[in-house]
């Protein structure tokens, strides 16, 4: 069983950082979105490309939220695992992704996330955030 690390308060603090993060970008909130991380923290994606420090990911946003086509999104992230050093952690999850359009909902992927996270002046924020897709 895998050691579980960090203060309860960090670990409530990173769990609402993976949900934050996919109700922002479900709901288009992309400044909150973008909130998520550090202001020199990275996105990877292998659809979309390598987004590093905000001003990238405001293009990243723009690109985004585009590509929805007059739809919408879902991300279900699961299985949601982290460890704790100091003021670092690394995390991983699973992603269900869904495409949204005219009330229904479409599977669209599968796949997950690695992460980086750094606490700085008292809030986690993802440094790097690295999308991977099954198959």
């Amino acid at each position: 069983m895998p050691k579980i690390t960090g203060t309860f308060e960090d670990r409530e603090q990173i769990r609402e950082l993976y949900a934050h993060y996919a109700n922002t970008v479900d709901a288009g909130q992309f400044e909150a979105w973008m909130d998520c991380f550090t202001p020199d923290g990275v996105f990877e994606s292998p659809l979309m490309g390598r987004f590093a420090g905000r001003e990238e990911l405001q293009k990243f946003t723009q690109q985004y939220h585009h590509s929805w086509a007059g739809g919408g999104v879902r991300h279900m992230m699961v299985n949601v695992s982290f460890e704790i050093t100091g003021d670092t952690a690394t995390g991983t999850c699973g992603l269900i992704y869904f495409k949204v359009h005219d009330g229904k909902s479409d599977y669209l992927l599968t796949g997950g996330y690695r992460d980086r996270l750094r606490k700085e002046h008292g809030e986690w924020r993802y440094t790097h955030r690295q999308v991977y897709i099954d198959g």
